[in-house]
C-alpha cells in the first residue's frame, strides 16, 4: 500500500470514527435544543470521566420531544470525579424533573445550594458521592420532589428543610452524620411511604403516629443511631 493510499485510509477511518460517535450522539439525544447538548457536554468536560464515554453518558439523557428541554438525566455509576462547582452547567438545565448523580466521586464537595435552582426536580439522587456540610436552606423550594435520596454521604447538622417537601414519597437520609432528635413532622407528612435515617448520630425519644393518624409509612428504618 503506498503512502497516499495508506493517507488515505486513515483519513476515512477517521471520519467514519467521528461519524459513528456523531450517529449515537444525535441517536440518544435526537429531541434535545443544541443549547442543552451544549450544556450537557460543558457538564461532562467538568470532571475525569475516563471511564465514562460520551454514549455512555448520553445513554442517561431524556429530552421533551416538544421543548427539547433536557428532563432527565442519569450518571452511570462511576462516571465523573472531580468538584461539583456551584457554577456548573448542569445547573442550567432548569427543567430538569430527574436527576441522579448517585455512585460518583464529587471530592470535597459541599451540597451546592444551586441544586435548588432546578425546581421543577421530582427526583433527586445524589447518594454515595461523599458530599460534605449541611443540606443548604434553599432545597426547601424544592417543592416538586417525591423522592430524595442523599444516603451515604458526609453530610451534618439537621433536616429541618425536609418539612416543606410535602409531595415527598421516598426519603433517604441514612449513613451521614445527622445529629439531634427526629421530628415528629416527619412520621406524619403526608405522602411520606419509605423513611430510612439508619447510620447517623440521632438521639432521643420517638414519638411513632397512632393508627388513627394521617401517616403513610409503611417502612422506617432508624437503626445504628444513639438511641
Amino acid at each position: 500500500m503506498t503512502s497516499k493510499s495508506r493517507l488515505c485510509f486513515s483519513s476515512l477511518l477517521l471520519l467514519h470514527c467521528i461519524v459513528f460517535d456523531s450517529y449515537f450522539l444525535v441517536i440518544n439525544a435526537l429531541a434535545c435544543r443544541p443549547d442543552q447538548i451544549k450544556a450537557l457536554l460543558e457538564f461532562k468536560n467538568e470532571f475525569e470521566s475516563g471511564g465514562c464515554t460520551r454514549i455512555d453518558y448520553f445513554n442517561g439523557v431524556l429530552c421533551d420531544n416538544k421543548t427539547g428541554a433536557v428532563t432527565k438525566l442519569e450518571l452511570p455509576s462511576g462516571c465523573f470525579t472531580g468538584n461539583l462547582k456551584p457554577n456548573s452547567s448542569l445547573f442550567e438545565l432548569h427543567k430538569l424533573r430527574y436527576l441522579n448523580l448517585s455512585h460518583n466521586n464529587f471530592i470535597s464537595s459541599s451540597l451546592p445550594s444551586e441544586f435548588s435552582n432546578l425546581n421543577r426536580l421530582e427526583v433527586l439522587s445524589l447518594s454515595s458521592n461523599g458530599f460534605l456540610g449541611q443540606i443548604p436552606s434553599s432545597y426547601s423550594n424544592l417543592t416538586w420532589l417525591t423522592q430524595l435520596d442523599i444516603s451515604h454521604n458526609e453530610v451534618t447538622g439537621s433536616f429541618q428543610i425536609v418539612q416543606n417537601l410535602t409531595k415527598l414519597s421516598i426519603l433517604d437520609l441514612s449513613y451521614n452524620h445527622f445529629s439531634g432528635t427526629i421530628p415528629s413532622y416527619l412520621l406524619t407528612m403526608p405522602f411520606l411511604s419509605y423513611l430510612d435515617l439508619r447510620g447517623n448520630h440521632l438521639t432521643g425519644p420517638i414519638k411513632v403516629p397512632n393508627s388513627s393518624s394521617s401517616s403513610r409509612l409503611e417502612h422506617l428504618f432508624l437503626g445504628h443511631n444513639k438511641y
